[in-house]
């Protein structure tokens, strides 16, 4: 696939990167994956993986809801 220069500058994106394909109706997007690596001790407020579990969890079911009622 080719991406115009000033897009792949501006997104960070390499030959060989890898990208996340979704959509949405006409469009087409493509994302950078989160290296989990950069988002350690991002969460400094939660100190037990209890915790950070469960905050996760909250966050991922209210993007599910979100998806889902963006849906067209």
């Amino acid at each position: 696939m080719t991406i115009a220069k000033q897009v792949r500058e501006k997104a960070r994106v390499k030959v060989g990167d890898e990208l996340l394909v979704g959509g949405s109706g006409r469009r087409i997007l493509l994302g950078k994956p989160i290296d989990l690596e950069e988002l350690a001790g991002s969460w400094t407020h939660i100190e037990r993986t209890e915790d950070f579990m469960a905050e996760a969890r909250k966050l991922w079911r209210s993007w599910r809801v979100k998806r889902y009622l963006t849906r067209t």
